[in-house]
């Protein structure tokens, strides 16, 4: 069997981390392609060094314009002219991104089946880029892994056929688990708050920008900002990144590759984070989740404590970050660990 493997942003190389390993178990032929969509260092070649994953063979150099039209269409354009020469038996994609939907569109049209890692997931806000993205993608796939049980009921509700609905757990449980493993990577209560923010509506809206930075240097505990770069040049449009800089509570880091990263996290007390991925991997590790976005992507999360909607009210992030601290059973709603394998062997018994 002979796999095009479709990445293009930092959390596609996290779960990129663990296929590859087990397409290499199972032996399977697998043709890996980077779309550009993350394309400087910090965002994609830190990843590839620190987690040793092979390097892609088809790397496309696109523009950053600002447009998902432009973005989209130059993957688009790319990806299809690799599936032409490669003709691999399934292309795999993974999540929400733009990369996602190019490479099932370009698939489709010639005909090669796309199986879908994380397909499911709703957030009911239709307008919302990744919920286009992943509904539109769902809808052109053959193949559906969901990776909590309330993205497989979606699919199931949405009237996919069941034998092509399967739910294997997370991925990223796999990579954080194995990375720990291997780094040696210890689970503690530190002594500082980690957090990331890089969403749009977040980044592109002064007034909320402004009241999470009020909020996390009033809070006067000690955070850990890992900062995207979007995110640091809006900081600076809106004259607040001196702000974070001259507070003594807050340090900033850049993104980080994916070890450093698993390190920050194990240490963490608390995660601050408008990240769907990052909120996964939080809970994970058994930390309390403050989620400065109103997006819902795993009800399972909030439902079992874990995980608190604030958005970006000052006053709420404030107390979230003061008072927030769960105590209860956290639930295994992301599988033992093994997503990866699985994956591996349902696409072996359909396309092998």
């Amino acid at each position: 069997m002979k796999i095009l493997s479709v990445v293009g942003t930092r959390p596609n190389f996290t779960k990129e981390y663990s296929m590859a390993r087990a397409f290499s178990q199972k032996g399977v032929e697998e043709v890996l392609l980077h779309t550009g969509q993350h394309y400087d260092y910090e965002m994609s070649q830190t990843f590839f060094e620190g987690l040793h994953l092979p390097k892609p063979k088809y790397i496309n150099q696109i523009m950053k314009s600002g447009f998902h039209g432009d973005e989209t269409a130059a993957m688009l354009m790319f990806i299809e002219q690799v599936l032409i020469k490669e003709r691999p038996d399934v292309t795999l994609v993974y999540g929400d991104v733009n990369s996602t939907v190019a490479a099932a569109l370009a698939s489709v049209k010639l005909r090669i089946p796309v199986a879908h890692v994380e397909a499911g997931l709703r957030c009911e806000h239709f307008y919302n880029p990744e919920e286009i993205n992943r509904r539109v993608t769902d809808s052109m796939s053959e193949l559906l892994f969901p990776h909590i049980q309330s993205a497989y009921d979606s699919l199931i509700q949405e009237n996919h056929p069941p034998e092509r609905v399967v739910l294997p757990g997370d991925i990223v449980m796999d990579s954080l688990l194995q990375v720990a493993r291997e780094k040696n990577i210890a689970i503690s209560k530190g002594d500082y708050h980690l957090m990331t923010l890089h969403r749009a509506e977040n980044t592109d809206d002064p007034q909320r920008l402004e009241n999470i930075v009020n909020a996390v240097v009033e809070s006067g505990v000690r955070i850990r900002f890992l900062m995207h770069p979007r995110t640091r040049k809006a900081l600076v449009q809106c004259s607040l990144l001196d702000r974070l800089y001259k507070s003594p509570n807050i340090e900033l880091l850049g993104p980080e590759g994916f070890v450093k990263f698993v390190e920050i996290l194990a240490g963490a007390h608390k995660v601050i984070t408008d990240s769907g991925g990052v909120r996964r991997e939080g809970y994970i590790f058994g930390k309390p989740v403050i989620n400065i976005s109103e997006f819902i992507w795993v009800p399972e999360m909030v439902k079992a404590g874990w995980s608190l909607v604030v958005g970006s009210d000052r006053q709420r992030i404030l107390q979230a970050i003061h008072e927030f601290n769960p105590s209860g059973e956290r639930p295994p709603i992301f599988g033992d660990g093994t997503a990866a394998m699985q994956i591996t062997d349902a696409l072996l018994e359909r396309y092998g």
